[in-house]
């Protein structure tokens, strides 16, 4: 009896941070060791080479905390399922006949079709030999019945070449072929470590390895991605898969060119099959990633392998879309000026659910904020921690509803961008009347505010304020300016005080004066910013007051003059403006409770000492942004909460610090 070779290789497993190239490295180190005891003992072993996908999604799947705790046995286990997929690689070769794979040529067509398949052969019984080395029976057992469902999915895509099949029959082979490997390597570290829901990891990785191969099909339909291996395999073996069913295809008999330009050409809605299935492919990465939080949350290394599939898939339509755009002759510069049938950009609704689906769950909600909203992400951290994730989720719609307009610059038509908030504004309703939108991010913040009874007025507000911003537009006065500034501010001030209970009328009036104050710092800080956007959002009545116009300031914001005292003046007029609404939302803000008043009172004050600023800036708002620094803020802070809690002997105190 052979000695278990493990004990040879007592060496633990390093362990180290989630970053792609440091896990990448940790990973090829662990299956090169687990490669030398498999060669001491003469068994053949695969070249540890490309991606290993499987291996690295195992150790990503085991929580950071645990990863030192792995040992060779864990790496046997993972050269195990990999030397598997080698083997069925051989297979696939052999019955594509390929020339190439990974740039390289192929076993079959270098050594010949009977090496290769013996090739195959050893590496499988070999594999059979490391997962018994895990000295885990229970992954044993889970491997066996994985490299089983394997072949079996092979022989069932192989049995119904040439027919139409349903989709269930297709996933029935795809979960097969694709997924049970990535079964037992989302369950592998659970086995060995003894980790909890070690079916519900099985189950994530039979998802992810769905998605794998969903993506993989619809590549082989994008010739012009230059994957690697050779494109419409699939059509020329007549194997059916879930591309067929998006492009609506009915039978074999249509040639090549008839079915890319099927697959890529946009229906009456705007959107082509190909660009529907990169949306569906977008739900699906938000449901797996959702569940895969739930499991092992903060495992990023998984997502940005997933993200890499879709963005793979992505830039493989595209790519296809302009070949297809190319092949169709005397329309092309039509298409590509956007004005033909082939359009590549996506429709409206493709858009705005592609963009949504980025956005999949809470930990995505909460860096939105983090990196977009340093100011009220500062204060925030004063809510209690129920109330903070509420508030993370309210603040990433905010702020993806305003994105839909700003962050596409140029070169998107307003028709276009008109038709993107149309979408968001029917998809936010339906949430928040029927609870089920199947965008995360949406189902949550409605939900939440049906739950705490919202009015409806407050997201409809601010779906009315962002289209304000579609096209530049100008304010005649403070009240014109006032109506605006209650959309996009005012409104979310109102929605917060409903969502934390607060139904007293003047409170909640507060709350509208409070979004109005830092509504106009905003503009205050903005004018040059807002300026070369060709947005002028100080009013008519301010510029006229003091003998100002636009093309005055476009010309002083490029001049290196001092700017004259005029333009000073209209900024002081705005700072009063707004310093009087500060005044008028404090006394609301001393009735919330203490919970809420702190970081209210944070946020608010911090945000009024960008007036400061201004005024150390000489009143230039036209080529230099006010900001404040982290200390700064921090005794900002400390001012507001002297502010809110009413002792004046403590607003002096703070005041000082500030003043030091």
């Amino acid at each position: 009896m052979i000695a278990d070779p493990t004990r040879l290789v007592p060496r633990a497993s390093a362990s180290g941070p989630e970053d792609g190239t440091d896990a990448a490295a940790i990973v090829r180190a662990g299956l090169e060791r687990a490669a030398s005891v498999l060669e001491s003992q003469g068994l053949p072993v695969p070249p540890i080479r490309g991606k290993l996908i499987r291996p690295t999604i195992a150790y990503a799947l085991v929580p950071a905390d645990r990863r030192a705790e792995l040992d060779d046995r864990f790496w046997l286990g993972a050269l195990a399922i990999q030397m598997v997929h080698e083997a069925s690689l051989l297979h696939d070769d052999i019955l594509d006949g390929a020339e190439e794979r990974r740039g390289r040529p192929t076993a079959c067509s270098e050594h010949g079709v009977a090496t290769a398949l013996v090739q195959g052969d050893h590496y499988l019984t070999a594999s059979y030999r490391a997962a018994v080395w895990t000295r885990s029976p229970a992954f044993l057992e889970r491997f066996i019945m994985s490299v089983e469902r394997t072949v079996a999915g092979e022989v069932l895509q192989g049995r119904t070449v040439g027919d139409r099949i349903d989709l269930d029959t297709y996933f029935d082979a795809i979960l097969g072929k694709s997924g049970e490997l990535l079964r037992a390597s989302a369950s592998l570290g659970a086995h060995l470590l003894g980790l909890d829901r070690v079916d519900d990891r099985g189950l994530l990785g039979l998802q992810l390895g769905a998605l794998y191969q969903q993506v993989d099909d619809l590549l082989d339909f994008c010739p012009a991605a230059d994957t690697g291996k050779e494109g419409l395999k699939d059509f020329s073996q007549r194997k059916w898969t879930w591309v067929f069913e998006m492009a609506d295809a009915d039978a074999w008999d249509a040639p090549e060119d008839e079915m890319l330009r099927r697959l890529f050409t946009p229906g009456p809605s705007g959107v082509s099959p190909a660009q529907r299935s990169i949306v569906y492919l977008e739900v699906r990465r938000t449901a797996i990633l959702r569940r895969m939080n739930e499991l092992v949350p903060g495992a990023s290394l998984v997502e940005e392998i997933v993200d890499g599939w879709i963005e793979a898939a992505r830039s493989g339509v595209e790519r296809q879309t302009r070949e297809v755009v190319r092949a169709s002759g005397p329309r092309s510069e039509s298409v590509a000026a956007g004005q033909g049938p082939l359009d590549s950009r996506p429709s409206a609704e493709a858009w705005v659910l592609g963009a949504a689906a980025r956005l999949p769950d809470r930990a995505a909600w909460g860096r939105c904020f983090g990196s977009h909203a340093k100011t009220f992400s500062l204060a925030a951290r004063l809510f209690p921690p129920a109330e903070r994730l509420r508030v993370e989720a309210l603040y990433a719609y905010c702020r993806f509803t305003d994105d839909l307009v700003d962050a596409v610059g140029d070169e998107v038509d307003p028709e276009e961008l008109a038709a993107r908030l149309d979408v968001w504004r029917d998809l936010s309703r339906r949430a928040f009347d029927e609870g089920a939108s199947d965008i995360p991010l949406l189902d949550a913040v409605m939900a939440d505010a049906v739950r705490a009874d919202v009015d409806w007025l407050y997201p409809d507000a601010l779906l009315e304020g962002v289209g304000m911003d579609l096209a530049p537009r100008r304010y005649a006065d403070w009240k014109e300016l006032g109506r605006y500034t209650f959309c996009v501010a005012g409104a979310v001030g109102g929605w917060m005080t409903h969502l934390f209970g607060i139904r007293d009328p003047d409170t909640v009036a507060r709350a509208h004066a409070l979004g109005h104050a830092m509504q106009l710092t905003n503009i205050l800080r903005d004018v040059g910013e807002d300026l070369e956007l060709g947005r002028v959002y100080l009013p008519q009545q301010l510029l006229d007051r003091y003998g100002l116009d636009v093309d005055q300031l476009s010309a002083w914001q490029r001049s290196t003059e001092p700017l004259p005292e005029r333009y000073s003046a209209a900024m002081r007029e705005l700072i009063a403006t707004a310093e009087e609404r500060y005044g008028a939302a404090l006394p609301g803000i001393r009735r919330l409770p203490p919970a809420f008043r702190r970081p209210v009172a944070v946020a608010a004050s911090a945000y009024r000492g960008i007036h400061a600023e201004v005024r150390r800036n000489g009143y230039d708002t036209l080529r230099r942004r006010a900001h404040t620094s982290l200390v700064r803020k921090v005794l900002l802070g400390a001012t507001g909460l002297a502010r809110a809690r009413g002792g004046d002997g403590e607003v002096r105190a703070a005041e000082q610090g500030l003043a030091t």
